[in-house]
């Protein structure tokens, strides 16, 4: 049985999203104050900012719940709930030239949704508020999250993909994931 694409991006990025993922927890953990989750919100807005409009503009037929997968007006919510503004920069982000880049690119932020609801539930109970609002980045799509997943998972294994369009995806994800973690820093 041949591999599907969501196996072959989650094993050949697996080292690149682990030190994205050690990175975003130490800022979680030195969370103390409202001030400090704001500063944690802007560096998710420098980033998903420039990268969802780069991926829209390559993806916005190709998958057809495009528009319900962007994210940036949740942390602007977020933002203006807590009285915060975003970061005046956006993040650099290379451009993503074609449908392979956007996917690979995409694969990250969409992943980034499942660990959502763990985040916020820490980053409330150390700020020791209701995850009911100022929380929609990170709760994304709530109870249907899972399915959001399941659903760009499908999409990635229901197409007949080339090795070299693979390899575009996997490379594009592993670079998203490189870039995410320098707009950390």
């Amino acid at each position: 049985m041949t591999e599907m694409l969501s196996q072959k991006l989650k094993e050949n990025t697996k080292t690149a999203h682990q030190e994205l993922e050690k990175l975003v927890v130490q800022k979680i953990k030195s969370i103390q104050d409202t001030d400090d989750y704001l500063i944690l919100l802007g560096f998710f807005y420098r980033f998903f900012a420039p990268i969802e409009q780069e991926i829209a503009s390559q993806l916005g037929t190709v998958l057809p719940d495009m528009m319900r997968r962007r994210k940036i007006s949740w942390i602007l919510d977020d933002l203006e709930y807590f009285r915060g503004t975003p970061l005046a920069t956006q993040f650099p982000v290379h451009t993503i030239d074609d449908p392979f880049q956007a996917i690979g690119a995409l694969y990250v932020i969409e992943g980034s949704t499942l660990g959502g609801q763990i985040i916020c539930k820490m980053i409330a109970e150390k700020l020791g508020v209701s995850t009911e609002r100022g929380f929609k980045f990170f709760s994304s799509y709530g109870d249907d999250t899972t399915k959001m997943w399941q659903d760009f998972k499908l999409f990635l294994d229901n197409r007949n993909w080339n090795s070299e369009e693979e390899k575009a995806v996997i490379a594009a994800a592993n670079r998203t994931f490189d870039l995410f973690k320098q707009s950390m820093l």
